[in-house]
């Protein structure tokens, strides 16, 4: 592995740990909107359409996300990109 290849690796393993560390462990529906950067709306939209990470259901109206679920959700939501 060369020496620029090296360093994008691990950049991207700082930036993956720095988003660790900011998000809590368990998040509101309008916490991974905000780290997802769409709506409220959208989000429940798309959550009709069955496309949100797995929840956790505390009671009817409480509804947690695990930070792990929603980044690889939002991981395997890229597309294309050259590196």
């Amino acid at each position: 592995m060369d020496s620029s290849a090296l360093l994008r690796t691990l950049e991207k393993r700082i930036e993956h740990l720095e988003q660790r560390t900011e998000l809590p462990k368990l998040m509101t529906p309008k916490q991974v909107c905000d780290f997802v950067g769409v709506s409220e709306s959208k989000f429940y939209e798309w959550k009709r359409d069955g496309d949100v990470p797995p929840a956790i259901y505390w009671s009817e109206r409480t509804v947690r996300y695990d930070r792990d679920d929603v980044i690889a959700w939002a991981e395997s939501h890229k597309v294309g990109g050259a590196v």
